[in-house]
């Protein structure tokens, strides 16, 4: 191998070094040790790991800072795949105990899709090493369905976030390359009902990204100061379990506009201003989400240019999002066969995803009182849709 030299006598040892060479020890007195990407010898003579063992320390690394909820995920799919076969619930597993599942699997936790999601495949340092490795193309279709189960409709909202969130943070390698930011800010905005928590919940069930949503009562707090610090803490695990995603809702309550002169969330404005700036400027592959119904009520310095990345704007369904909507939720009805869905979407106009599920739970509710006063089984009729569409 080029590069390659060979070194022996002086340790005790025989082998070869170089960049790109394997170390194989040959001395029965020889003692040898890893640390951090090197092999270290007894004589205290460190050489660089190669690409491959590297890759395993960068397993052993990610299992043991990842936290419990990860570490689910991972037993979960390692059971999915029948790599796995454990005596009790995985529930029943505190975080010690899972990651001792998880380190019997050996390289087979590189099946795992969160583990390759997350590190790439065992091979992928190795050939980014060569500059011979280059990521695959993507198809739209596959991504759709692979980053939103279950999500029937807004094509177009899926398509906008796998575009300005999930690919930079996927590969954010490339799109430092072609400059696209590492830290995109989204504000998503849209009338109540329209699915825009829906949405993120959707990408949060895929286990493609970190995904954490926060709430008002996780900030809030009566001590001066405390409001602040947790939202630092929040952002300092999110770049600690990078690619992350953060997902703030009723984000308008949360960061009012600093004129209304409310000292007790001017405070967190503040804050989040001065964060959302760190993570720019590091670089950090962790996006900002604020969902609301009053983008009018944000601070405008979260919205001006090169601290807002994106808007998106979620409206209400149209024609064909509606008659979408209500065959595929109608599935989990019972619903009888001869139900007309083009002519309910049509009269359902200004109904938003929220109102139509709801209608059709107005409906079940009245199949099911009928069920229990005739005692058989009953299914949603046109009748029963008219009775729910009327209330």
């Amino acid at each position: 191998m080029a590069g390659c030299g060979s070194l022996g006598g002086y340790f005790g040892l025989s082998f070869r070094f170089g960049e790109g060479c394997i170390f194989v020890p040959g001395g029965r007195d020889s003692s040898v040790g890893k640390s951090a990407g090197f092999i270290t010898l007894r004589s205290r003579v460190r050489f660089p790991l190669s690409p491959l063992m590297s890759r395993k320390a960068d397993l052993e690394r990610f299992l043991n800072e990842a936290d419990r909820r990860v570490l689910l995920i991972l037993a979960k799919e390692a059971r999915e795949k029948k790599l796995l076969s454990p005596l009790y619930p995985l529930s029943h597993y505190d975080t010690m105990g899972l990651r001792r599942l998880l380190r019997r699997l050996g390289n087979s936790l590189w099946e795992l899709p969160y583990v390759r999601t997350h590190l790439g495949s065992p091979r992928e340092g190795y050939a980014s090493l060569s500059g011979d490795a280059y990521p695959s193309p993507i198809s739209l279709a596959e991504l759709r369905e692979k980053l939103f189960p279950g999500l029937y409709g807004m094509e177009a909202e899926k398509e906008f976030l796998i575009e300005h969130l999930y690919l930079p943070l996927r590969y954010p390698a490339l799109a430092k390359k072609y400059g696209v930011p590492l830290s995109p800010m989204i504000i998503v905005e849209g009338p109540p009902g329209t699915g825009k928590s829906y949405l993120f919940r959707a990408l949060a069930k895929s286990g493609q990204l970190n995904t954490r949503f926060i709430h008002t009562p996780a900030l809030s707090s009566m001590w001066f100061g405390e409001s602040e610090r947790r939202l630092r803490h929040i952002f300092q695990k999110a770049i600690r379990y990078a690619p992350a995603v953060l997902v703030f809702e009723e984000f308008d309550s949360l960061f009012p506009s600093r004129e209304n002169n409310l000292p007790w969330l001017n405070g967190m404005t503040n804050q989040l201003l001065l964060l959302i700036d760190e993570l720019k400027h590091q670089q950090k592959p962790v996006a900002v989400v604020g969902l609301t119904n009053r983008r009018h009520a944000l601070e405008g310095a979260l919205l001006r240019s090169e601290r807002l990345d994106h808007r998106l704007y979620i409206s209400l369904p149209d024609v064909w999002e509606r008659e979408l909507i209500l065959r595929q939720a109608s599935q989990n009805f019972p619903v009888e066969p001869d139900i007309d869905w083009s002519a309910w979407a049509e009269k359902t106009e200004g109904f938003s995803r929220a109102d139509l599920i709801g209608w059709l739970r107005r409906a079940a509710r009245i199949a099911f009182l009928r069920d229990r006063l005739q005692g058989q089984p009953q299914k949603i009729t046109a009748t029963d849709l008219q009775r729910a569409f009327k209330e």
